[in-house]
């Protein structure tokens, strides 16, 4: 019986994870990175984290590296992605009709909530919603997401 014991403990280590020394997996991205709304969200605390926890920051990701596949990273620091977002015409968005990937004080006119709000972002022809391939984003986030655009959309 006693060869027995030091099988079970193995597995019952290698089943939990804590099998030699390997790390565990990092956590799956999520679609409701703010579960909670917050009227008063700040960037670099609430929205940026949400964007690179829900569509990605590093390099494999679409909205990681040099080139991301989504027109726009989110990798790098908090004022790098802000000069990336707030006040930058989109690659990807119907011409003339007055988008900015985030428009400060106006959500209507914000290409990112566009992009993750609507079925057909723009109308036919300008991608799918976001994050694609995964569900939508929890509408505590989106309203997190609108509530910063619409306070001006600072670099806090």
């Amino acid at each position: 019986m006693r060869p027995i014991l030091p099988l079970a403990a193995l597995s019952l280590l290698c089943g939990c994870g804590g099998g030699g020394g390997t790390s565990a997996p990092p956590p799956p991205a999520t679609t409701c990175p703010i579960p909670t709304a917050k009227a008063s969200p700040t960037f670099a605390a609430d929205i940026l984290p949400a964007l690179q926890g829900s569509c990605g920051s590093s390099a494999t990701s679409c909205h990681g590296g040099a080139s991301p596949t989504g027109h726009v990273s989110y990798a790098g620091t908090a004022a790098e992605v802000h000069a990336r977002l707030v006040g930058a015409v989109p690659a990807n968005a119907p011409a003339g009709a007055g988008w900015f990937l985030v428009k400060a004080g106006d959500p209507a006119h914000s290409w990112i909530l566009e992009k993750v709000t609507r079925d057909q972002p723009g109308g036919s022809g300008y991608g799918t919603r976001m994050p694609q391939g995964a569900p939508n984003l929890c509408q505590p986030t989106v309203d997190t997401l609108s509530a910063w655009i619409s306070a001006g959309a600072h670099n806090d």
